[in-house]
C-alpha cells in the first residue's frame, strides 16, 4: 500500500516539470563593500543583466571571494534581488 503514495508523489514530480538549477553562465562582481559597523559585507551580481545581492553576515567570505563567485554561478548562493548598496565611482577631486 505504500506504492500508491509514491508513484502519485512521482507522478506530480514529472507532470511540474520540475528540473534541477541550471549553472548560472553570465555571473559577474559588480561591487563588494564591508560594512565595519554591523559586521556585514555586501556583494553586488550582476546575473544576465539582472541585479543581485548576498549579505554575509560576519564577512566570513570577504577574504574569499572567489568562492562566493563560484557559489553563484553554480545556483547554490542564497542572492536577493535589487541590490541594498550601491557601488557608485569615488568623488572627483579626492
Amino acid at each position: 500500500m505504500k506504492i500508491v503514495p509514491i508513484i502519485g508523489f512521482l507522478a506530480l514530480f514529472a507532470l511540474t516539470g520540475f528540473r534541477a538549477a541550471s549553472v548560472q553562465s553570465d555571473v559577474q562582481l559588480t561591487c563588494f563593500r564591508a560594512h565595519k559597523a554591523t559586521n556585514t559585507c555586501h556583494f553586488n551580481f550582476t546575473i544576465d543583466g539582472a541585479h543581485y545581492r548576498y549579505v554575509d553576515i560576519g564577512c566570513k567570505y570577504s577574504k574569499k571571494q572567489d568562492e562566493v563567485i563560484k557559489k553563484a554561478k553554480e545556483g547554490t548562493l542564497a542572492l536577493a534581488r535589487e541590490w541594498k548598496i550601491e557601488c557608485g565611482s569615488k568623488k572627483e577631486g579626492h
